[in-house]
């Protein structure tokens, strides 16, 4: 009778779990059944007589580390701690966190408690909050704690940045503080265990009798610090078993160091490695596209993966003219999917950046695709972008009192809750909305000089924006944008979402550009209903209905979401969005060859979470913070084998599999003549996009021939005829 530990292994996952004594590092290529080669390993060793409690296993969130125990128990193995490098910390500290002064019930702050103690000592030392924000001298302090840095490592005596002097400065009372106190902030659970390993023996002994099997999942990701407390809990040439792909090493702007990988037979140089190359998820056509890629890096193991799927279909290309193009084409084709039977919550779409996303939400909305974005939310849902619809709100409707109340303090300007409370019971007594009482200088005289100036400035800004409301929302916005320096308040937090707030804002730039380069026409004679709203008003009413179109719902929905988040997940069918330089790989990392392989890698991962098809998307042109801007296809695409690919079209569109005679685009358009002859002024015709309109006027021959389009929603629209994809409603298609 076969052992059910070892029941449909392959040979190289048997030996990985098969292994004795010594260090085991497992590099484990995407699909090729990792979490089954840790947990049965784990039954292994229990199998063989080793305890539970000699084992210790970690891991990086408390889903994983529970889906492991449940797995081992289901293998008869019972309890064994797997816990979160954190949670492990946390739980030793209260048993040996007295070696540095710390009580066993010590508290742990959060980052919000961090930050709060933060702001409280830069008071103490005189630092205004207008040079930096407690929180980014937190995230400061974060970043170096995980790299096991101090200040004095930045090199800050005498010179260095404003913001590391801050930081040298604080540094030491905060420690003082928390330590007075009885708190540790997050990173503290690791760097302080770490430290007491460090310099009591003893204990460092303790824990490496207890725990003398210890497994780490997902080591790629380990930081400095986790790599070092790992190597004084299991030292040479302890029994320590790795598992991981230097492949996916993709959070390294978290502290990961895919050093620790490639660098772990330098540290335990009896390792036994194994090398799982087997992949079970992805078609072979995908598989290799993927290794292929991934084979530019240098830092990296070598292993190549096996397919044991069939070739599958090629990978399809699709070079869209700009952003609704391309939202367009890919929602089309996930109906044409959903349309053959495929769920919905089988399909996923894949962007480098959140702001991405709002082409393809519309699109989803305008055509009735349920989805549902995972790891955050929705475009017109994060604050950054409400805060400033909130800004435009007040201009359409000065009464709008929830809207002031939102932005009347944001960027900070002096008033705090009970300022914003005073500022409303002086309007109520007055008979005005809030934002009448912003512009009434006369009311603020019981406020502070810093909230008197604020509300001065805010009342400047808005009467500016409500004129340059008369030209169009871009304009208001851009005023909004200079008077009131919001993207620097935006950008100044100090976490990592820093750099997502800011492309956030630009594109909400670009789509109220977008928006007004499409205005508003009257409805056609003999319509009763009220008139179509112009200018900034138009753009509101627009956002409305695209925030009020309930993307929940019963049944199977399309997945959105970052390539970051969709690490540790696979679907059949899979779309990757934005593929152009400086959006993917980021701008950012042009000039950085490490930052350049860590972008690399995460294309690896968008390519094998897929399982049967792929579709890859870039834009010719694409508007970035309100102009536009022509792109160049994304290095990553050029280094994919041409054998694996196939260009995509829309189905108005001649398909083609290279790019001969391809137009701008990427795809051979060859317009009908016949078809192009019945199209007139007052035909009617359709758009994938924006529906069935009518012709109003026809400008220019052959490729600057143009169309002018008035849709049923009332607006007029400008297309290329070469690139429109408009159909005669009798189907003659051009």
């Amino acid at each position: 009778m076969t052992d059910p530990i070892f029941q449909d292994l392959n040979d190289e996952q048997a030996a990985a779990v098969a292994h004795g004594e010594g260090p085991l590092m497992v590099l484990a290529g995407a699909g090729s059944g990792k979490t089954r080669v840790v947990t049965r390993r784990i039954a292994r060793l229990l199998q063989s007589g080793v305890r539970p409690s000699q084992i210790l296993a970690m891991t990086f969130t408390n889903k994983a580390a529970g889906e492991m125990a449940h797995r081992v128990a289901e293998l008869g193995g019972g309890y064994v701690r797997v816990a979160t490098f954190h949670s492990a910390c946390a739980r030793f500290l209260r048993q040996d966190g007295h070696h540095l002064g710390f009580p066993a019930d010590f508290s742990i702050y959060d980052t919000q408690d961090r930050d709060t103690l933060i702001k409280e000592l830069m008071e103490d030392l005189n630092i205004s909050s207008t040079q930096a924000k407690p929180s980014l001298l937190g995230q400061w302090i974060s970043k170096l704690k995980n790299a096991a840095m101090t200040p004095s490592d930045l090199g800050v005596g005498g010179g260095g940045s404003d913001i590391t002097r801050m930081v040298a400065r604080i540094w030491t009372p905060y420690h003082e503080r928390m330590r007075k106190v009885g708190a540790m902030d997050f990173d503290d659970l690791l760097g302080l265990f770490l430290q007491i390993l460090r310099e009591q023996p003893e204990v460092a002994e303790r824990y490496q009798q207890r725990f003398p099997w210890l497994l780490v999942d997902e080591f790629q990701d380990t930081n400095r610090v986790q790599y070092d407390l790992l190597k004084l809990l299991c030292p040479p040439p302890g029994n320590l078993c790795v598992v991981g792909d230097p492949d996916q090493s993709i959070y390294g702007f978290r502290g990961a160091e895919v050093r620790n990988i490639l660098e772990f037979e330098r540290d335990y140089p009896t390792t036994t490695v194994v090398r799982l190359e087997t992949n079970y998820r992805s078609s072979a056509n995908i598989l290799h596209a993927a290794e292929t890629v991934i084979a530019n890096n240098t830092m990296r193991k070598d292993k190549r993966l096996r397919a044991t799927l069939p070739a599958g279909a090629p990978l399809l290309r699709l070079k869209a003219g700009g952003s609704s193009e391309e939202a367009s084409t890919i929602v089309d084709r996930i109906r044409e999917l959903g349309d053959t039977g495929t769920p919905f919550d089988q399909i996923a779409i894949f962007y480098r950046a959140h702001w991405l996303s709002r082409a393809l939400e519309q699109a989803l909305k305008d055509k009735g695709v349920p989805y549902e974005i995972v790891g955050g939310l929705t475009f017109f849902e994060r604050r950054e972008v409400k805060d400033l619809l909130a800004y435009l709100r007040v201009l359409v409707n000065p009464l709008d009192d929830v809207s002031m109340g939102r932005i009347v303090n944001v960027p900070p300007r002096g008033l705090g809750k009970a300022g914003i409370e005073k500022l409303r019971q002086l309007a109520f007594e007055q008979g005005m909305s809030l934002r009448e009482a912003v512009g009434e200088t006369a009311l603020h005289g019981e406020f502070g000089p810093k909230a008197r100036k604020g509300l001065a400035e805010l009342g400047k800004t808005l009467e500016a924006a409500q004129r340059a409301a008369e030209i169009g929302a871009h304009a208001a916005l851009k005023v909004i944008l200079a008077g009131t320096d919001y993207i620097k308040h935006a950008t100044s937090f100090g976490d990592a979402e820093d750099s997502t707030r800011e492309e956030n804002i630009a594109e909400l730039v670009s789509d109220t550009v977008q928006f007004d380069r499409a205005p508003a026409a009257e409805r056609q004679p003999g319509e009763d209903d009220e008139p179509v709203r112009e200018g900034l008003a138009a753009y509101l009413q627009h956002v409305a209905l695209l925030t009020s179109a309930d993307r929940q719902g019963e049944g199977p929905m399309v997945r959105m979401m970052t390539v970051h988040a969709a690490k540790g997940l696979e679907f059949d069918h899979v779309f990757v969005a934005g593929l152009e330089e400086g959006t993917f790989p980021s701008t950012r990392v042009v000039d950085d060859p490490e930052g350049l392989e860590e972008e690399r890698r995460l294309m690896y991962v968008a390519l094998t979470r897929a399982r049967k098809t792929l579709l890859l998307s870039s834009c010719r042109d694409r508007m970035v913070n309100g102009e536009m801007q022509s792109l160049k296809p994304s290095r990553f695409l050029k280094e994919i084998p041409p054998d694996c690919l196939q260009n995509y079209a829309p189905s108005w569109r001649r398909y083609e599999a290279d790019d001969e005679g391809a137009n701008s685009s990427g795809w051979s358009v060859t317009p009908d003549p016949e078809a192009l002859a019945a199209l007139r002024a007052g035909a009617r015709v359709r758009h994938d996009l924006y529906g069935n309109g009518v012709v109003r006027r026809l400008t220019g021959i052959g490729t600057s021939a143009r169309a002018v389009v008035r849709f049923d929603d009332g607006v007029e629209r400008i297309f290329v005829l070469e690139y429109a994809g408009l159909k005669l409603l009798e189907d003659l298609q051009f």
